[in-house]
Formats: C-alpha cells, structure tokens, sequence
C-alpha cells in the first residue's frame, strides 16, 4: 500500500528538498537577510499605501490627509508645498478641512508632521477652511496630490499628540 500526499493541483514538499531549503538559507545567510529585510519594507509600504486609501475611502472627523498644497491651490508657495490636513466635518458630498500652516518643501511622513506635538502649536493650522467634494478628493488621491493619510488612535498618532482630549 503506498500513501501518496498529492490533494488536487497542489503538491507538497519533500523532506529533504525542505533541508535542503534550509542548508541553502544557512550558507547564504546574508542574503537570506537582505532579502527578508526587502520583502519587509515592500510588505510595510504596501500596508501603509492600502490603510491611506482606505481613510480617504471613508474619511472620519480629526483625520489626517498629507497634501501637495500647490496643486491645489497655485497661489500658494511653491517652495513650501506639503502640508497635512485635518477632517474637522464629513458632510454628505464633501469634508471640511482645516489646512495646516506648518509645511514641509519635500513629501514627509506622518511621523514628521506629528513630531514632537506639533499639532499642539498655535500656528499649526491656518484660519480658514477648505471644502472639498468627495470626488475631487479621490481624483486628488489618485493624482498624488493627497499621498498619505492617517488616523488617530484616541488622542495621539504614533505616540505624537495631535489634538486636545475635548476633539474627541
């Protein structure tokens, strides 16, 4: 009687090529690393690709959108152009924004405009406010305009303080 572990289309794997898998990982370890370490970042900047389009999908209030404030608007500077945006109010064809007057001159990270509490300032945020449309929005995510988002946990963003207890 011979026993046989084949199930439909899939076939699994000897022992000894499973060894031998290991023997190889073993004396090229290095490159078992690196190659580990590439499938890691390309794995994290995918989630953080997908967790952005799913926050500009379905936007909440305190919301965190990082934008490319000149193609929107080319009155202003050109220079400075990266700035984060806060979901104040969700209506029912657009978001209220509240535009951040703290920006960068290249594409930074959450992390980066959050860092050491900034939102906490006084002159984070500009005085006026920005509407936008739920369509324009997406057109403005698949442009690159708008090219992260995040999503506060209670008050913070990865440990940074970004709003008062009372936004909640």
């Amino acid at each position: 009687m011979t026993t046989t572990y084949e199930t439909g289309y899939f076939r699994l794997p000897s022992f000894s090529l499973i060894r031998r898998v290991f023997q190889l990982s073993a004396e090229y370890f290095e490159w078992t690393l690196v190659l580990l370490l590439v499938l890691g970042f390309i794995l994290s900047s995918w989630h953080d690709a997908h967790i952005a389009k799913l926050i500009v999908e379905k936007p909440q209030r305190n919301d965190f959108f990082l934008v490319d404030y000149y193609a929107l608007n080319k009155d202003s500077d050109i220079r400075h152009r990266y700035v984060p945006m806060k979901v104040l109010e969700v209506k029912r064809n657009s978001i209220v924004f509240k535009v951040g007057g703290i920006a960068h001159s290249t594409k930074v990270s959450v992390d980066k405009h959050v860092q050491f509490d900034k939102p906490m300032l006084d002159n984070y945020y500009r005085k006026q406010t920005l509407e936008l449309s739920f369509s324009k929005i997406a057109d403005y995510f698949q442009t690159g305009t708008i090219y992260s988002a995040a999503r506060p946990r209670n008050i913070y963003i990865n440990g940074w303080i970004v709003m008062h207890q009372n936004e909640l």
